[in-house]
């Protein structure tokens, strides 16, 4: 006998070095599954802290303007009331006290009243008139910049109110004595601040904001807000005040999130603050605007930052590589941009997955030399131990020498050999289950062809009635129009020429009844073929309804009966043949049952996205029990026509196969002994009819 082959030691070298591939791979997608993760988390967390953080800088940085804007409003509403108390008082006397016209013609303080660090200072113009209404304007400017510049000076620069545009220029400054200081040329300059003011340059009267200036005398940079004036529907001046920025460009280039930097720009895109453009901002004298600059990154930036919403402050820049949170800076309606660089979340997510990567590795080596212990005891003896049982088996012996015991595959592997001659008997069972199943199914199929042959047998039985029906509906018109044609052949030199007419007339009826004998037969025979072509469209029943009465009028008259249908502006979704076919078998149906001298109606109501049309008559009525035959082929009713008119059962099963072809339904109401009402129910016309 052959001794059983040792197992080679390369098994388990193959499959740890598989293991070791596989578990490799595992690593290296969990740690780029880490680093996503972890991208994805610090970019939402990063996100959130930013939000906070441009919402507070915000709040904290539109503060100081809004509250210019409110302080000069309340200037311009104190000016305007004190003016109105001034009323009609003789100014002279005070101005002159105060004011006097020195040699370059300016008029200013006098030099012995002249406190500029605890009141306001004064300079007017040498050619402006000194009308009583304009004295008061300057006396009432000069008590409020005053009063009102001290309590504003620790927050802001200056208070200043100029009148008629630069004859007059008011302005409380206690670092320099502004009226002194300056020259006529100085004082006559038409300002931002004094032009904006004016009606023809703010005719809804709205406080604005200058653009941003470096101011020469104070060293700093500013920018002005100013409220027009106006007394009595009359343009008097501006109120305003200098903001300075220099605190909020040091707080903007200095204070950031670790990693990020902020700029503050325009909606116009001109830039107040950035830590790396503020000399190109001084050089451009405030107007530094990017759009105009050969300043790619800049401009790539302004253009991101305009597509951020109060709903989305956050937007990706151009190029990809940042998130830009955007909060605007309320008053002077700037945006301040704090400029977040993805390689931060990168980094962070990159030395997350690194010590998921270090940490897997270490696991992958003690994992290894654990697998390497375990598959020698537990795998590869006892797969040794099956392969002698196998050899075993082969040779008509059975082994016991199997790891049955064992609560794993092995032991699995092992029970399952042990069972193998159970399995196949399972086998043999199974087979006579299925082939006891192939019998139930042949049962089956037989009692379903028996169905098909009954189905058969009823379609032959239809066919026979339908040739019955053909050949005894058909054979009398034949046979009359026969006998009147020998007649009137026979007749044709006796019978006057309106008594010919007569019959030929007759002749016509029964034809026309042949042909819908025959239509109704080949209609029958067409939808149950389905050669019955629909081509569905919007249809107006209020067009539609007219003609078909219209081409009942004739053959209602012969029984004194009467259409009359309803208006109502309703359109289906329905083909006009087929809804003229199903309309006129619905009035036919009702003529046909109806006494004389009575009235059909035909009307339709909308019910939903559906519409209804109904055609009701004054008949003998369906009774209950015949209300299920009703749509049947072939069906024939106790109820008898009133004028002799001839029925093969055929035109209500038309109309209802007609229905259902156009996504509808019928329908029937009926009290016995009061008439009868058939309904047709069809989709209301939508934007879209269907093809």
């Amino acid at each position: 006998m052959t001794e059983p082959v040792k197992p080679t030691p390369t098994l388990s070298r193959r499959v740890l070095r598989n293991i070791a591939l596989r578990i490799g791979i595992v690593a290296l997608v969990l740690t780029a599954v880490s680093y996503y993760y972890s991208y994805w988390r610090f970019q939402e967390e990063a996100l959130v802290n930013l939000g906070k953080y441009i919402a507070a800088r915000s709040q904290l940085e539109s503060e100081p303007f809004l509250q210019a804007e409110i302080n000069t409003k309340r200037l311009r509403d104190e000016f305007v009331r004190r003016m109105a108390l001034y009323g009609d008082t003789d100014p002279a006397p005070r101005f002159h006290q105060l004011f006097n016209q020195e040699r370059d013609g300016v008029w200013r303080v006098r030099l012995e009243l002249d406190d500029f660090e605890h009141q306001a200072t004064v300079a007017l113009l040498p050619n402006v008139k000194l009308t009583p209404e304009f004295m008061r304007e300057v006396l009432v400017g000069f008590d409020l910049t005053s009063q009102y510049g001290p309590a504003h000076r620790s927050r802001y620069y200056d208070t200043f109110i100029d009148l008629n545009v630069s004859d007059g220029s008011v302005i409380f400054l206690p670092d320099l004595n502004y009226a002194r200081n300056g020259s006529v040329a100085d004082f006559a300059a038409e300002l931002p601040t004094e032009i904006g003011a004016t009606p023809a340059r703010n005719p809804e009267r709205k406080t604005f904001w200058t653009g941003i200036y470096f101011d020469k005398q104070a060293i700093q940079w500013m920018v002005s807000v100013v409220t027009p004036i106006d007394y009595l529907g009359r343009f008097v001046g501006g109120a305003g005040q200098d903001v300075l920025l220099d605190e909020l460009i040091e707080r903007t280039n200095s204070i950031s999130i670790p990693g990020t930097h902020n700029f503050i720009i325009t909606r116009d895109g001109d830039l107040v603050a950035h830590p790396g453009r503020m000399n190109q901002i001084r050089d451009a004298g405030g107007a530094y605007r990017v759009t105009d600059m050969d300043d790619a990154e800049l401009r790539g930036l302004y253009e991101s930052v305009l597509k951020a919403t109060p709903t989305r402050p956050f937007v990706e820049s151009l190029d990809g590589s940042a998130w830009l949170g955007v909060a605007p800076i309320k008053g002077a309606n700037w945006l301040f941009v704090s400029v977040y660089p993805k390689r931060m979340l990168q980094e962070k997510a990159a030395l997350a997955a690194s010590m998921v990567l270090l940490l897997g590795l270490i696991a992958l080596v003690l994992e290894l030399a654990v697998m390497a212990w375990t598959l020698r005891h537990d795998v590869a003896q006892p797969l040794s131990r099956l392969k002698g049982a196998i050899l075993a088996l082969a040779a008509g012996k059975r082994s016991d020498n199997l790891d049955t015991h064992r609560d794993d595959e092995l032991g699995e592997l092992a029970r399952t050999f042990d069972g193998m001659a159970t399995t196949i008997e399972l086998h043999r069972h199974k087979l006579e289950e299925l082939v006891e199943q192939r019998t139930e199914e042949l049962a089956v199929r037989n009692m379903e062809l028996e169905a098909a042959n009954l189905r058969l047998i009823q379609l032959n039985e239809e066919k026979n009635e339908l040739l019955t029906i053909a050949a005894h509906d058909l054979k009398n018109p034949v046979a009359s129009i026969q006998g009147m044609t020998k007649l009137i052949v026979g007749k044709l030199g006796e019978w006057s020429s309106e008594r010919i007419e007569d019959r030929l007339l007759g002749i016509v009826k029964l034809s026309e009844r042949m042909q819908r004998i025959l239509g109704n037969l080949l209609d029958i025979n067409a939808l149950e073929a389905g050669l019955y072509q629909l081509q569905p469209e919007r249809l107006s029943l209020d067009v539609l309804c007219p003609e078909l009465v219209a081409s009942w009028e004739t053959r209602l008259a012969e029984k004194q009966q009467y259409c009359i249908y309803t208006p109502n502006g309703l359109e289906v979704t329905a083909d006009r043949q087929a809804m003229w076919q199903v309309l006129d078998n619905l009035i036919s149906n009702a003529s046909k049952y109806a006494p004389h001298q009575t009235t059909i109606r035909l009307e339709a109501v909308a019910i939903g996205e559906r519409v209804q049309v109904r055609v009701s008559d004054q008949g003998p009525g369906i009774a209950t029990h015949e209300m299920e035959r009703l749509f049947r082929k072939f069906s024939r009713l106790s109820a008898v026509p009133t004028g002799g008119e001839h029925t093969t059962g055929l035109g209500l099963s038309i109309v209802k196969r007609l229905a259902e072809a156009m996504d509808g339904k019928v329908g029937c109401e009926s009290v016995l002994g009061h008439g009868a009402t058939f309904y047709v129910d069809l989709p209301i016309a939508g934007d879209k009819v269907p093809g």
